[in-house]
């Protein structure tokens, strides 16, 4: 995030030390993005409220963005919504598939679903070769072409520059590893994976496209190709003492088998490696000044519904297509009713009353 020019935070939290960034939003103050702080339930993260709001007012922030661990919890969610919480897009996926790399090498593998096993030996028979090799420009170039092709607009990554610096930097640091597939001495997918302690993340990956400008469209056809490409992550992560693998990115529970799911086939190729998918609650918003926190979140409303206009996307050439896990995102952000609107701006103002009465005291 500092690569692409936000400002780092760092917060001591009931002597825990947590990393958020600030962004800036043109008109309407400054907000915190913080991951963590460290709750592990919707009421410790609801006896965060106050403290952090008092504190990122003095600071200047107009609002606080939490994005927690907390599993996804209907009665918890319920629960963060009438305390005057409002969940916002997260930067980091709030659905993903988690690889148990715990036990023998065999053991792993016989976890996998019988697809993925048939596909990891066909991969072999097809001559499909795995290498790791160093992030030089010229490797990142291809990764992150591979990447930008495969996004097409149904993800957001970082721009160039900020990619080939990040790859290089976790290579530096001994925590990265560059990962090419290679078919009849192509190269047809790419794949980068970052270890912390003992978990590795599948930091972003890319392939073939069937047609040019086809994002949805893989074009590694029966090769097996990302199949093996992931079982020798696994085994390279292993390696490193890593003992889960954090698969980044997929549908919700709810809509795994969706094919109306902008990344359906993802979560279908990733769920072969792991059944579980994990769903968590997200991140919250809690408005510092919740005037300003308000309209930051209707700005931003209106930019995701115009990421997904098939007008906008077909004049730029994208095939973007709304995702289902974000229901909540037009639901809760309707264009209030008239009552809704006196309801928000007596929520406000009482809020605003209690934040005062704090700071004077």
């Amino acid at each position: 995030m500092v690569l692409q020019g936000y400002l780092p935070v760092y917060l001591i939290v009931d002597n825990f030390a947590v990393t958020g960034f600030r962004v800036n939003v043109s008109a309407f103050g400054s907000m915190w993005v913080l991951f963590g702080p460290p709750v592990s339930t919707t009421i410790e993260l609801l006896d965060l409220k106050r403290p952090l709001a008092l504190f990122a007012r003095k600071n200047g922030i107009s609002a606080v963005r939490v994005r927690t661990q907390i599993r996804s919890d209907a009665v918890g969610e319920d629960l963060l919504f009438d305390s005057g919480l409002r969940r916002v897009p997260a930067w980091l996926d709030d659905h993903t598939v988690i690889v148990d790399l715990s036990g023998t090498e065999d053991e792993v593998f016989a976890r996998f679903k019988k697809r993925a096993r048939k596909s990891i030996r066909r991969a072999g028979r097809a001559g499909v070769t795995i290498e790791q090799v160093d992030a030089t420009v010229a490797n990142c170039e291809i990764m992150f072409d591979m990447l930008n092709a495969t996004s097409g607009g149904r993800f957001s990554i970082p721009n160039r520059s900020a990619s080939i610096s990040l790859f290089q930097r976790f290579e530096a640091s001994n925590n990265g590893q560059l990962f090419f597939a290679l078919h009849e001495g192509e190269i047809v997918a790419t794949a980068f994976v970052a270890t912390f302690g003992p978990n590795a993340l599948y930091l972003g990956a890319g392939s073939l496209r069937k047609e040019p400008g086809e994002a949805g469209e893989c074009g590694l056809g029966s090769t097996g190709a990302a199949y093996i490409m992931q079982w020798e992550i696994m085994r390279w992560a292993r390696e490193q003492g890593c003992v889960r693998y954090d698969l980044d990115g997929t549908p919700s529970t709810e809509h795994a088998l969706n094919p109306a799911h902008p990344r359906q086939g993802v979560g279908q190729f990733k769920t072969a490696f792991s059944d579980e998918i994990v769903d968590y609650i997200g991140a919250y918003q809690i408005s510092a000044h919740p005037i300003r926190g308000w309209l930051m979140r209707q700005v931003e409303i209106v930019n995701g519904r115009l990421m997904v206009s098939p007008g906008l996307n077909r004049v730029l050439g994208r095939t973007a297509r709304p995702n289902p896990d974000y229901v909540w995102l037009n639901r809760r952000w309707a264009i209030p009713t008239a009552a809704g609107i006196t309801r928000s701006v007596r929520n406000s103002l009482g809020s605003l009353k209690m934040l005062s009465t704090h700071s004077e005291q």
